[in-house]
């Protein structure tokens, strides 16, 4: 096997089990170790920057990491790549959702946009937990004023199921947009769009080969059926013992789960070889 010289770290079920929590001690520490022995260390999630500052403080990561599900690129300064939907083709996903009674979110330039019928705060609450900054959302009371509020294009539209009875009809109307944009499950109720041919492994592509590494020394460790293409195009793709099975069957290692420290138990057996 070659040697680990990048390793992509998903964020919710895979560095920390609830939205809010901090990483484990353990885990921590073998992070720490693998940077101290040249793994380069990265995140690679759905959210946006804003609200993956807290996990990118807490690692100390220095270099771009990995936003939005692969559609953006970036540091704390500036965007290395950007892949986004035009504002304007977001409208077909937000039409077919109306009316429905799901949650419909668009992510856009490091904001979060929806209507104040979208708007759930349950959902926001568990977002917005632990976070060191306010939430950025922009809520208005239509569409278009929305539409109009938000000036860039869309990194990714989010849809949610705010109850487990309207999941079949959220999935069923998913797959009317398979061929037109990269859709996946993020977690349980949701399904997230993105551009046709972005995801976390295009972005992780574009990562490694900005920095210089081989995809066959890099190592992916996700838990989301937003995580598959990644840990297929990671050397290494590990998913968590808690991932979904989209996740699973993408995986060439299954490690312990999130409570367990499995990205600790990873490092050590792919970057260590323990």
């Amino acid at each position: 096997m070659q040697k680990i010289k990048l390793l992509a770290l998903d964020i919710d079920g895979t560095l920390i089990a609830d939205m809010g929590m901090n990483v484990a001690p353990r885990d921590m520490e073998a992070i720490e170790r693998a940077r101290g022995a040249g793994v380069f260390v990265t995140i690679a999630t759905g959210r946006i920057l804003e609200t993956a500052k807290r996990w990118i403080h807490a690692l100390g990561i220095d270099i771009p990491v990995i936003i939005c599900n692969g559609a953006d690129i970036r540091d704390e300064e500036k965007s290395w790549f950007r892949d986004s939907i035009p504002k304007e083709a977001t409208r077909d996903i937000m039409s077919a959702y109306r009316g429905t009674g799901q949650k419909r979110y668009i992510f856009s330039d490091n904001k979060i946009y929806c209507t104040r019928d979208d708007y759930y705060q349950v959902l926001f609450d568990k977002w917005q937990q632990g976070e060191e900054a306010v939430f950025p959302v922009v809520i208005k009371d239509t569409e278009e004023e929305m539409y109009r509020e938000m000036y860039a294009d869309a990194e990714k539209v989010l849809v949610w199921s705010p109850v487990i009875e309207l999941e079949p009809e959220l999935r069923e109307i998913a797959r009317t947009f398979a061929g037109k944009y990269n859709v996946v499950r993020g977690e349980e109720r949701n399904v997230e769009f993105n551009k046709l041919g972005v995801s976390k492994g295009s972005g992780l592509k574009k990562l490694a080969e900005l920095l210089g590494v081989p995809m066959e020394c890099v190592m992916a460790i996700g838990d989301g059926g937003n995580d598959a293409e990644m840990l297929r195009a990671a050397g290494v793709g590990v998913a968590m013992e808690n991932a979904m099975e989209e996740a699973r069957a993408a995986a060439d290692y299954i490690t312990a789960d999130v409570r367990k420290c499995g990205v600790a138990q990873a490092i050590d057996r792919f970057v260590f070889g323990k």
